[in-house]
């Protein structure tokens, strides 16, 4: 599987997304959970603010572009998106 890169318009209309401080990686099935969570030190409790469901094969890809992205001019990477590969099968 490879992952395309593209340079599109992503639409943010009313979209301003949720703080999150922590995260973790869940099996569920054939596919990975990645919940991204605020956690509250006093409490001792995560509340999950946003659930990515991606295939197994897509975490490398995640990993590898996060990393290159801690070196990217925001501005040369505004419009750049990461395409998942096709899955094949049911879903």
């Amino acid at each position: 599987m490879t992952t395309r890169t593209v340079e599109c318009v992503v639409d943010t209309e009313g979209e301003y997304g949720e703080y999150a401080n922590a995260f973790r990686v869940l099996k569920d099935g054939p596919d990975v959970l990645l919940d991204f969570c605020l956690y509250s030190e006093a409490d001792n409790r995560a509340r999950i603010v946003a659930r990515l469901r991606v295939p197994p094969t897509f975490l490398h890809v995640v990993l590898s572009r996060l990393s290159m992205a801690t070196c990217l001019d925001p501005i040369e990477a505004g419009n750049r998106i990461y395409v998942m590969p096709e899955v094949k099968g049911l879903n």
